[in-house]
């Protein structure tokens, strides 16, 4: 398997993650929508990978760490776009911290 290929592999990991995260967050709201906290976890966990997954697809290496902002961060050295959804994240981040 040659570099481009192992790159798309892992992308494709990283967004099959995700969706499993945000698929657990529907689930979770449908049926037991009082669980706000597991809810709003797995949409930021959801939302790391993705973000994890664009990296590679920039190219841009990074460290283990479960810190939106820092992601956020990364990306915006190739897309400034990005810089849009701090506010967002900074949500999402509490419900990481509050479970962990």
């Amino acid at each position: 398997m040659d570099k481009q290929d192992k790159k798309k592999s892992l992308i494709k990991e990283w967004i099959h993650k995700a969706g499993r995260d945000l698929d657990t967050a529907c689930l979770t709201l449908d049926n037991r929508p009082e669980f706000t906290d597991i809810i709003c976890y797995h949409c930021q966990q959801a939302a790391e990978k993705y973000l994890k997954a664009y990296l590679v697809y920039l190219d841009t290496p990074f460290e283990k760490k479960h810190d939106l902002d820092y992601l956020i961060d990364l990306i915006a050295d190739n897309d400034r776009d990005i810089e849009q959804f701090y506010d967002i994240v900074e949500i999402l981040s509490g419900y990481a911290v509050e479970i962990r």
